[in-house]
């Protein structure tokens, strides 16, 4: 029997069931949580793990990055560039020369590409975008890299590093909640097919009231020359 036949021969209530259910495969609902944490005098002394080297990377060290140990490919090397150009910074932690840890840095606005973009005081800095070599996770490198941040951050005579994480991560809401960071309010994104909306929440528009309107240089480049005006 063909499968057209099939479903209207079945009871109604099945073919409410099965209807309902194609439905709520169609939807996926996310959430993320913005979190905080105030620097601290203690936070000065900063110490790599063993056998590894922090630091703030270069064009050449993203340029150099090998996509097996920083999951950079040669177009995210490329973004990665451009966002160093717009002021943004990275993170780099190196063994034997070979960077196997990066994070990034951005020092205006609480971004996350496609979903939010608020803007930051003057005395906070927002990371975004880790990622360990598959070679050397469950070595700390991930909280080393938070550590390094909030000690840069303390010689600079800022106030709070930002970041974020999606409920279900559970390694990097580890490494927050390791290193004191607190939830200063969360977004939801309800997604189908073709349409997305985030929704922010009453605590994060209160701690990051400054809504910012989303630039998209990073898919457009023709509009690179101009985009720097812009500061993502």
């Amino acid at each position: 029997m063909p499968e057209a036949n099939k479903n209207a021969a079945a009871p109604l209530w099945l073919r409410v069931r099965h209807a309902l259910g194609r439905v709520r495969r169609a939807f996926t609902w996310e959430v993320f949580d913005v979190f905080a944490r105030p620097v601290r005098g203690d936070d000065r002394a900063f110490a790599a793990p063993q056998g590894y080297a922090f630091g703030w990377g270069t064009p050449e060290d993203v340029a150099g990055c090998e996509e097996q140990h920083t999951e950079l490919d040669a177009h995210e090397r490329r973004e990665g560039l451009i966002r160093l150009s717009f002021g943004h910074r990275v993170i780099v932690g190196k063994h034997d020369g070979l960077v196997v840890f990066t994070m990034w840095e951005n020092p205006r606005h609480a971004n996350v590409p496609g979903l939010i973009k608020r803007r930051l005081r003057p005395d906070q800095a927002f990371i975004y975008k880790a990622y360990t070599s598959p070679d050397h996770r469950k070595r700390g490198l991930y909280e080393a890299g938070m550590r390094f941040v909030l000690a840069e951050l303390a010689r600079d005579g800022k106030a709070e590093l930002v970041g974020y994480a999606h409920v279900k991560k559970r390694i990097s809401r580890k490494g927050l909640a390791a290193l004191d960071f607190t939830s200063l309010g969360r977004f939801h994104v309800l997604s189908v097919p073709g349409w997305s909306r985030v929704f922010v929440t009453k605590e994060l528009r209160d701690s990051l009231p400054q809504d910012v309107a989303r630039t998209n240089v990073m898919q457009d480049p023709t509009a690179l020359e101009t985009a720097a005006t812009e500061r993502v």
